[in-house]
């Protein structure tokens, strides 16, 4: 499993091995590299499924169990308009749904929702350990933050959309890298660290150097907190019309970009 765990410390060295990594799985068009995933259980009767409208321009979906940090492919029919996975133990879990440019998440943050409002210095020093991470992307983005003060996670976007070469030294030509990520942050005294770092999902796209572009998220709280026993749950209706990039103040989100040298 694709879970991590490190300090502010040691992040750089973390960096450099994920360069390592990415450049190794590298391929050509629009190409998904999800091979960290987890695998359903069949021996489990347990699932899920939601009826989703519009089901035409959705590219993937996923299952996501945020306390174990296990993350699933989740079957799409285009022609019933559902997204479903059968095969999950039992447990709590949350559905995320990517269009081309945009992310419909339910990601649970919190267990108990008692969220709290961060202080300008405590959101300034959980974006810099993101920004300062992993610096082979160039640009990234918090779609969502949110915890309890002591305990912070974040749906975080990366996205390289700078030159890349293959390990043989072949131009990747017009193509951007991006990643999905769900992370863990805890507070020891003034300093945030990162407990966990869990990949859900990554894609290489066309797209002209520079111009890599941000997905739009929102944040649907009935695509979250579903529990599932031995059989499978249906949830709402998903409406992608009806979602809102609105955020209650508990709820966080920044961009950032590295500065380009001169």
């Amino acid at each position: 499993m694709a879970n991590c765990q490190f300090s502010i410390f040691n992040s750089r060295c973390l960096a450099v091995w994920m360069v390592a990594f990415q450049v190794s799985c590298f391929g050509a068009a629009r190409e998904l590299s999800n091979h960290f995933q987890d695998k359903p259980d069949p021996g489990s009767g347990g699932g899920i499924s939601v009826k989703v409208s519009p089901i035409e321009g959705l590219e993937d979906a996923l299952v996501i169990e945020a306390t174990e940090y296990k993350v699933y492919a989740a079957n799409v029919d285009r022609q019933a308009g559902t997204v479903s996975l059968r095969g999950l133990p039992p447990g709590r879990y949350d559905v995320i749904l990517k269009y081309v440019a945009k992310i419909y998440e339910g990601v649970t943050l919190e267990e108990s929702g008692n969220f709290v409002k961060l202080s300008k210095a405590d959101l300034d020093s959980l974006e810099g350990v993101i920004w300062v991470s992993e610096d082979y992307f160039n640009k990234k983005q918090i779609g969502r933050l949110g915890g309890n003060g002591k305990i912070m996670k974040l749906v975080v976007e990366e996205i390289r959309d700078k030159r890349t070469f293959m390990p043989d030294g072949t131009e990747m030509k017009d193509t951007m890298i991006r990643r999905l990520d769900l992370w863990e942050m805890r507070k020891t005294g003034q300093v945030w660290q990162t407990k966990n770092c869990r990949n859900l999902f990554r894609e290489e796209r066309p797209t002209p150097y520079g111009k890599g572009a941000y997905c739009q998220f929102y944040y649907v709280e009935a695509l979250g907190g579903a529990r599932v026993g031995d059989s499978v749950v249906t949830l709402p209706p998903f409406d992608a019309a009806a979602a809102k990039t609105s955020l209650a103040p508990h709820f966080y989100r920044a961009t950032h970009q590295e500065k380009q040298k001169k």
